[in-house]
């Protein structure tokens, strides 16, 4: 699937992904610096990616979302490249992901973020509250 808007484009095409610019942006991220690069793109491999490319076809921004389609997805690795920022790509980027028809249906959306939760809450996002927050469990290897 492709989105266009101001001569930028959103793309689901795994294939036009800029394996070494990805890999750089999320490298430098709080997130995943720790990470092995195989890991991480195995990871993107495995997911749904869209990849958010400038007028000129950088790889301007990504993300990704892991879902089995229907009941939960997981929404990660948001990344706008410093220099596209405050164009309102990122916004553009989740509100892409999220009403995407692979994702649109899908009961349960949930992220991870330390410091963007104005930017998710816009979209509908919220804090897990109460009896849902003590429900959610992890198991970290």
């Amino acid at each position: 699937m492709s989105w266009l808007r101001h001569g930028f484009e959103i793309n689901t095409d795994k294939s036009k992904l800029d394996k070494e610019a990805i890999l750089r942006m999320l490298r430098a991220t709080y997130w995943a610096s720790e990470v092995p690069a195989d890991d991480l793109w195995e990871s993107i491999l495995n997911s749904r990616a869209y990849g958010l490319y400038s007028p000129d076809g950088e790889q301007a921004g990504f993300a990704r979302v892991v879902t089995d389609g229907t009941r939960f997805a997981w929404l990660s690795d948001i990344y706008i490249l410093p220099v596209h920022r405050g164009q309102g790509l990122g916004k553009w980027l989740i509100e892409t992901v999220i009403s995407d028809p692979a994702i649109a249906r899908v009961h349960r959306l949930v992220l991870s973020t330390n410091d963007a939760h104005e930017l998710y809450k816009v979209h509908g996002f919220d804090t897990l509250k109460g009896e849902e927050a003590d429900k959610m469990m992890q198991l970290l290897r």
